[in-house]
């Protein structure tokens, strides 16, 4: 071994007992630091403390639902007209009732002040007079906005919609909607940019045909073992579930919105007269594109229309009256999991807005 190798042989044995010397030296001080913080009662700096176990705090403020998201146009789901006002406009009452007869069965109307991002439904004729207009006691003036007057409009955007489940928009309905908008534009000297009838129209086809491919339902039905389900009963072991009749069905509802239903298998409405007679197999019916959760929202189904078949003597049978197997139930939610990815992937999240308004007749 040469001299050069032997030194640095040494040097790297006194580099390897510096750095354990070191690291003893640095975990007494840690454990002196520790008993001292213990008998004083403070923690130390969280760079150099202990791992501790969780606490939970009684103090801590409740989680929050997020905030529902603010309505604003719909540039994928809606033909839109973007009017630019000038910063002065004098609607009348009689001019407001026009604007909310812009035709179409599906049209929202909104406004924009001018400097923000944010969107404001205007829903009925006292809305536009209170950001567009004069008050219903002054219509007739002609003053200048004052320092209380609305704050200057920006944008007021006019949206129909392309389709629902009844049908796609026509060229004929959206050239009726712009040829309103335009006259509306004039009476207010404001500007915007037309769209071509055509494009939109073929748009709105798309669109439609997309939203009937994924349109899916399910449906378990309640047969009766030894006929007929009585309504009385149908409706009692209903409720005690949790479900309410409302518009037709019995409906189990979270937050004042839809989960599923119970329907007529025959498609009648199920009133307090009807379920005073028997119900022929009653079909419990989860509409996929508008619940938030699919998935878990057919569990939350199934494990219901399991007890009231329990309550009932019934038995859950599928479409062809074959009763429900557990090879049956995962090729439902195999189909509930590809068609709620489906609709994500072309930007329509079940329960959303969009997805309420897309598939509703």
């Amino acid at each position: 071994m040469s001299s050069l190798q032997a030194v640095l042989l040494v040097a790297a044995v006194a580099l390897v007992l510096v750095v354990l010397i070191y690291n003893v030296i640095q975990m007494r001080a840690f454990k002196s630091r520790l008993a001292a913080s213990a008998r004083r009662g403070t923690a130390l700096p969280r760079s150099s403390e202990a791992p501790r176990e969780p606490v939970l705090r009684t103090d801590a403020p409740a989680p929050t639902a997020p905030p529902a998201p603010r309505e604003a146009p719909d540039f994928m789901a809606e033909a839109v007209l973007t009017l630019q006002l000038p910063d002065t406009v004098n609607v009348t009452s009689e001019l407001a009732q026009q604007i909310l007869k812009t035709p179409g069965k599906r049209v929202r109307l909104f406004w924009q002040p001018q400097g923000t991002v944010h969107w404001t439904s205007l829903q009925s004729t006292a809305d536009i007079l209170s950001f567009l207009g004069n008050s219903a006691s002054d219509e007739s003036s002609s003053t200048q906005p004052d320092e209380t007057s609305p704050a200057p409009v920006h944008s007021l955007a006019f949206c129909l919609q392309l389709a629902d489940r009844a049908q796609a928009v026509t060229p004929e309905q959206l050239d009726a909607f712009q040829k309103h908008v335009e006259g509306v534009a004039s009476l207010l000297s404001a500007s915007y940019t037309p769209f071509d009838v055509a494009l939109e129209a073929e748009r709105a086809k798309a669109l439609d045909k997309a939203c009937a491919q994924l349109d899916l339902q399910i449906g378990l039905t309640l047969h009766g073992k030894v006929g007929p389900l009585l309504g009385q009963q149908l409706l009692q072991a209903a409720q005690k579930l949790g479900l309410v009749l409302e518009k037709g069905a019995l409906r189990y509802l979270q937050n004042g919105h839809e989960v599923f239903r119970i329907e007529s298998h025959e498609g009648s409405a199920l009133t307090e007269e009807r379920l005073r007679t028997p119900i022929q197999d009653p079909v419990m019916l989860l509409d996929v594109p508008q619940v938030r959760r699919p998935e878990q929202s057919f569990d939350e189904m199934l494990k219901l229309a399991t007890q009231l078949a329990q309550a009932l003597s019934a038995q859950l049978v599928d479409d062809r009256q074959r009763p429900v197997s557990e090879q049956g139930l995962a090729l439902i939610r195999t189909e509930i999991s590809k068609s709620t990815q489906a609709l994500r992937d072309i930007g329509i999240d079940p329960g959303s807005p969009r997805a309420l308004r897309l598939f509703t007749a």
